[in-house]
């Protein structure tokens, strides 16, 4: 199977970079979200939303208060921002956590406007485990 990989402007891929360094340290860089951002944020079996920067970065820090890592991305543009994927890492409560989530921003003035996430839910260090025994994975 051929994959085409179309260029990807400047502005997605600043805007990307920041975003996972939020996710990194739910801190935003300056530039990344505006002011009257929307979020929109999706996990199994329920949905919240928030309106404004402060708002939206409270929704992120109130699921996930410390900072962590994102060791694999995927940055795709769409007419109106860009998709990024995403896997994080992170420790709480004594153990390794894991989620994947898909990321839809839409930027408007160079800034993120809105965001919609879509996550798998966060997995424990079993649930990680139960996943490695159960399923061989083709790709990372």
């Amino acid at each position: 199977m051929t994959t085409t990989t179309l260029p990807v402007t400047r502005t997605s891929q600043d805007l990307a970079a920041k975003l996972v360094r939020f996710l990194e340290t739910n801190t935003p860089p300056e530039g990344l979200f505006a002011d009257d951002l929307f979020t929109d944020f999706t996990m199994p079996l329920w949905r919240l939303q928030a309106q404004g920067r402060d708002a939206g970065v409270q929704l992120r820090r109130d699921g996930h208060p410390g900072g962590g890592r994102v060791p694999r991305t995927r940055l795709d543009e769409t007419s109106t921002g860009f998709l990024l994927e995403v896997e994080e890492e992170w420790e709480d409560r004594g153990q390794t956590w894991y989620c994947r989530e898909l990321i839809r921003c839409d930027v408007t003035d160079g800034t993120v406007s809105q965001i919609s996430v879509y996550c798998t839910g966060d997995w424990d260090e079993a649930a990680v485990a139960r996943h490695a025994e159960a399923v061989h994975l083709i790709r990372p």
